[in-house]
Formats: structure tokens, C-alpha cells, sequence
């Protein structure tokens, strides 16, 4: 299998040849040395291709995903006959103290069209999911502002309310950038 990656901030181009594999299906590079030593949490974005089209059969795509330390493989998206390159935004796993772990690595394996596409409409719902919490997070924080002049159709607030907002809510998402994905109880 012939394929690419470059990782923007590195300015490096890999090509498969520099992969491990891991099996039949499989490849693997270690970020932690060679040409792609640096810290990954610099690489924020990669851009993924098929290096001639036609390499995959059209029930299969060539999906990218990224590990650091001993998470767990997290999925970016593929790149398929269809649609030979694209472009993904790298969120590094965390340390469970926040930090960040001193290695990391990029996954490639072939995996079934049908397979891949579920994982791309699985991201796509989780990104709507997230923006939805989002706003929810604003509108009940406007809420709380509510004076008497407030109606059933309109809210008064501050005007810098976007601002006060947006440091609370930036102060929470340091402290923990996962709140918003967890499951909420919603109280009836």
C-alpha cells in the first residue's frame, strides 16, 4: 500500500515506506524519532493521500488514526478512491494529569468503506453534539441574567456578556475539557 502523510508544523513528508507494519492491513510510525522527532502535540494538523489513485478496491478505505503514550487508538478519518487525500486536526491524547506523553504515533490501517464511513458519521455527530452543549452552555448563562425587563420573546443582558461568558467558559474548559462530552442528567 502506497500512501502519505505531512505533518504541518514538521513541514515532513512520510511516506509508507517509513511505516511499520504491523500486519497484512496494518501500519504504524513512531513519532519519537527520525525525521518526525519532535514533540507531536506540535504536529496539529496532517494531511493524509494515496499516493496514485486506484489502490484501494472501492468496498475499502485507508483510515488514519493517532496514539500517545498507552491510550487508546483514536480515529481522524480516511482517505478512500473517492476521495484521495484530506486534511485532519490532530487532538492528542492526554495524560490523566492533563499533561502531555512523551510519545506518540500515527495509525494506518485498510479497513471496509461501509466501516469507515459509520466512524466518519459517529465524528460528525459528536462535533454537532459538542457545538449543541456549547450553545446550551451560553443560553443558560444569559439566562441567569434575565431582569424584569426580560420577556417570553426577548432577553436583556449585559452587553459584554459574550465576554463574560467566554472567560468563564474557557476557565472551565481548562480545568476540565471534557465537560461537555459526558452525559448529562437532564432533571424534569
Amino acid at each position: 500500500m502506497a500512501f502519505g502523510v505531512v505533518l504541518a508544523k514538521k513541514s515532513a513528508v512520510v511516506l509508507s515506506e517509513s511505516f511499520r507494519r504491523v500486519d497484512e492491513r496494518s501500519w504504524a510510525l513512531d513519532l519519537s524519532g527520525g525525521a518526525t522527532a519532535a514533540t507531536h502535540v506540535e504536529c496539529r494538523d496532517a494531511c493524509f493521500f494515496l499516493t496514485s489513485t486506484g489502490l484501494l478496491d472501492d468496498n475499502s478505505a485507508l483510515c488514519f488514526y493517532i496514539q500517545a503514550g498507552d491510550s487508546a487508538w483514536e480515529y481522524c478519518g480516511c482517505v478512500a478512491n473517492a476521495k484521495p487525500s484530506d486534511v485532519f486536526a490532530l487532538r492528542w491524547p492526554k495524560s490523566a494529569d492533563g499533561g502531555d506523553f512523551p510519545n506518540a504515533a500515527i495509525g494506518v490501517s485498510v479497513e471496509p468503506l461501509a466501516l469507515a464511513l459509520e466512524k466518519e458519521a459517529a465524528m460528525v455527530q459528536h462535533k454537532e453534539t459538542f457545538a449543541k452543549r456549547v450553545a446550551e452552555d451560553l443560553f443558560n448563562f444569559m439566562q441567569s441574567f434575565q431582569g424584569p425587563e426580560s420577556t417570553a420573546d426577548h432577553m436583556v443582558v449585559p452587553v459584554n456578556i459574550l465576554t463574560r461568558w467566554f472567560d468563564k467558559f474557557t476557565a472551565k474548559f481548562r480545568r476540565d475539557p471534557g465537560f461537555l462530552d459526558r452525559p448529562r442528567l437532564d432533571v424534569a
